[in-house]
């Protein structure tokens, strides 16, 4: 983590944002990149105005005694996502690290909420932080479902918290469970969860599986059940998972559970593109 670009809006859910990159910064050794971007459709009179105010801002974060020396702020003009995209990759930033959007419920219903549109348009890391920063980070949970992408996931939270205790999951879904297994008895599933962890074996065997990272037990049930059980059960304050589209032609190159986290994550949460 030698580069953290933290975007900005300038307000109080973006502080926390700013807090966990700096933060993850004096934990890492690393520089922080404290970036806000004005809309390029305001008239130049309103974009001198907010720049003004964005770097004054970002000026006291900056000079406090918490931030790393070598913090830079960078308030640039243009699209949010594009302009955040292309200063991630001109920087060759590590990780991009933003606050909870605002709930917009007609326009994220057709273009997505920011962080899902700067995901897409990013193959690095990015941390949506949620909640208030008291330390660094104590238990992660991982996503297995044996893609790259969750191995990228569970690399990156490994090397993001060091000293946090891992969990890790993998759901495996039961066709029409109603009709096969309906009292959902051990011996109803057990076909189900042998075959699931014959393949979990030899994905395990094969793949390149990050040192530190648990294999998970195999849960007959729902991601979203799983999900909830393991955070119940491990009590993690960030949850990391890989983003990768189901759909070769999928519009949103996510994947539905994944877009279902970023919109409402119970804790922070770190999505990797594989």
């Amino acid at each position: 983590m030698n580069r953290i670009l933290v975007a900005s809006d300038l307000s109080s859910r973006s502080d926390r944002a700013v807090e966990r990159a700096v933060q993850l910064a004096g934990e890492h050794g690393g520089k922080i990149i404290l970036m806000h971007v004005i809309d390029e459709d305001l008239p130049a009179a309103v974009v001198s105005r907010m720049r003004q105010t964005a770097e004054e801002v970002l000026g006291v974060v900056a000079a406090s005694e918490h931030a790393p020396d070598n913090t830079e702020i960078v308030v640039e003009t243009g699209d949010p996502v594009r302009t955040i995209a292309e200063m991630a990759e001109a920087i060759d930033a590590d990780l991009v690290v933003l606050g909870v959007h605002k709930p917009r419920p007609f326009w994220d219903m057709f273009s997505g909420t920011t962080m899902e549109r700067v995901v897409r348009a990013l193959h690095r890391p990015v941390l949506l932080v949620r909640d208030p920063v008291s330390g660094p980070y104590a238990s992660v949970l991982c996503g297995i479902d044996l893609s790259p992408s969750c191995l990228a996931a569970g690399r990156t939270a490994l090397t993001l918290a060091p000293k946090a205790k891992i969990a890790t999951f993998h759901a495996v879904h039961v066709p029409y469970r109603g009709m096969i297994a309906r009292d959902a008895s051990e011996k109803q599933l057990a076909p189900f969860v042998k075959d699931a962890r014959a393949r979990l074996d030899t994905w395990w065997d094969s793949a390149a599986i990050p040192v530190g990272l648990p294999k998970p037990e195999v849960t007959p049930a729902s991601v979203h059940d799983a999900f909830a059980e393991a955070m119940t059960r491990s009590g993690a304050d960030l949850f990391a998972l890989g983003a990768h589209g189901r759909m070769p032609l999928s519009p949103s190159l996510l994947g539905g559970f994944t877009e279902e986290q970023i919109r409402d994550p119970r804790c922070d949460l770190l999505v990797v593109r594989g």
